[in-house]
């Protein structure tokens, strides 16, 4: 079968490499479409993984082969991804206490999606409704990231709440704010095209955080500073303003994956005696939940989508994504 496989920092190749076969309890998909992550694209370029690693996690699929041990599934359902099994009290991924998310494309992985075939847990996987299509499915990880950031963010009925970061978690996040409850949900981000989207999907207001004070704007417009901030951008001045523009008492939630160093200058904000909570990956549940926001069209995906290419384009598109000034938002790969 044809992957695209790591070579090194800045360098995939899509070549041959075997068929997958299915351990005792997995099952082999033929991939529909694996969309293309941030983080893929920060390891990537920083060369943070393995050489021979095929990356790829936001799929969807066909099962077309099942390993003895495997029931609940059948050769030619549909399928995407899922955390796992449900159990309350375990539904966090069992890391290392010092676990850092910069290792991650050093540990052992299973090849991912970005191939025509992939081998994965039965475990890992769930069924897709009818009402989803194989594209929209392949954004469930990224909504499930969303989901898990805006329930424990606490967003209450009528908060004012900031996104900072339009891109694909961003604008789920912007979605999920609204369906939690938030009044208003202001966008920032320095993308044109991303701030375009944001409305689209019903941002209250969007900002360039390039041509305009976004601490300014917000507490302007607020009177006191936002409720809730939603850090997803993980630039240079995004922490900062994220910690800046929520009023007393105000929190702010971390969820990007910054590479470099970013601004952080305390006492712009600790007087006001901020909460700063991180948030990473999702509980098993809210894979569940995410599939049923899609499924009763809670959640719009395709303006977000901006290009679907071949798996044979690759290269390119990771290459277009991370140009300065791209005006991409999700770019989608399909493997068959």
């Amino acid at each position: 079968m044809k992957a695209a496989v790591f070579k090194e920092e800045n360098i995939l190749v899509v070549e041959d490499v075997p068929d997958p076969k299915p351990g005792d309890d997995e099952i082999i998909m033929k991939v529909s479409y694996c969309a293309i992550c941030g983080s893929d694209l920060h390891r990537y370029a920083y060369g943070m993984m393995n050489p021979g690693t095929i990356m790829g996690h936001e799929f969807s699929g066909e099962v077309v082969d099942l390993g003895k041990n495997v029931k609940g599934f059948k050769v030619g359902d549909r399928v995407t991804r899922c955390g796992g099994k449900i159990s309350p009290g375990s539904e966090l991924s069992n890391f290392p206490p010092r676990y850092s998310a910069r290792e991650r494309g050093f540990l052992p992985l299973k090849p991912g999606a970005y191939a025509q075939y992939m081998a994965t847990s039965a475990e890992k996987v769930m069924k897709i409704p009818d009402e989803i299509t194989d594209l929209e499915a392949s954004l469930i990880e990224p909504l499930t990231v969303a989901v898990h950031m805006v329930r424990i963010s606490n967003i209450r009925l009528g908060d004012n709440t900031v996104v900072l970061g339009a891109g694909p978690i961003g604008l789920f996040a912007q979605q999920c704010a609204s369906l939690a409850g938030a009044l208003r949900v202001y966008v920032s981000d320095i993308n044109p095209a991303r701030l375009r989207v944001a409305l689209e999907l019903g941002a209250h207001k969007v900002f360039d955080p390039s041509r305009v004070d976004l601490v300014k704007e917000i507490v302007k417009l607020t009177e006191i500073g936002a409720d809730v901030a939603l850090e997803c951008a993980g630039a240079k001045a995004t922490l900062q303003q994220a910690l800046e523009l929520v009023k007393m008492g105000g929190r702010v939630m971390v969820v990007s994956l910054a590479w470099e160093q970013v601004d952080c200058l305390p006492v712009e904000w600790v007087g006001r005696e901020v909460e700063m909570k991180t948030c990473y990956g999702h509980l098993n549940s809210e894979w569940l939940i995410s599939l049923s926001l899609m499924q009763e069209k809670k959640i719009k995906t395709g303006p977000m989508i901006s290009k679907i290419v071949g798996l044979s384009e690759i290269q390119e598109a990771f290459q277009e994504l991370l140009k300065p000034g791209n005006e991409l938002v999700q770019v989608v790969v399909q493997c068959n």
